[in-house]
């Protein structure tokens, strides 16, 4: 998308306004997504930090700068992971908008519309199901941890 947004011509049009109202919203969002990324490799560490510490991974699978884990940083990251997925979807259709109303309707513009909404949708879906198969696991774990105390 990176690609197909530099061959997008921008200076010297007549109407360039919304062709650089996209290209700032696109800059946004892609300083958000780095934002995220990095709350995700912290959250990451920190998990296989927990891993090594309980046997679960060696010592070879750590990335430099390996600290104790936060309880709880998932409730950080997940609205931002949310966040940065409306966001994406907004700049997506603000972008198939100006193609489809008229003002702007070059093949960049459509493409990377498409794209980001797709992303969008593939992003949030998977973000859902990750949470959901961990919520399993938790309450999967916290049933066989009470039937061990019974026992």
């Amino acid at each position: 998308m990176a690609l197909v947004s530099l061959t997008w011509e921008i200076k010297g049009q007549a109407d360039c306004t919304q062709k650089q109202r996209g290209v700032q919203l696109f800059l946004q969002w892609a300083m958000m997504q780095g934002v995220a990324m990095l709350l995700q490799n912290r959250y990451q560490r920190k998990r296989l930090y927990t891993r090594i510490a309980l046997g679960k991974a060696k010592r070879m699978d750590v990335v430099w700068g390996e600290t104790a884990g936060v309880d709880g940083q998932i409730w950080l990251l997940c609205p931002i992971l949310f966040i940065l997925q409306g966001f994406e979807a907004y700049v997506g259709l603000s972008l198939l908008r100006t193609a489809f109303v008229g003002v702007v309707s070059e093949w960049q513009v459509i493409f990377c519309g498409i794209l980001l909404v797709s992303m969008a949708v593939g992003n949030f879906i998977n973000t859902v199901q990750i949470l959901m198969a961990k919520s399993r696991f938790k309450a999967k774990m916290k049933r066989s941890k009470s039937k061990q105390e019974l026992h």
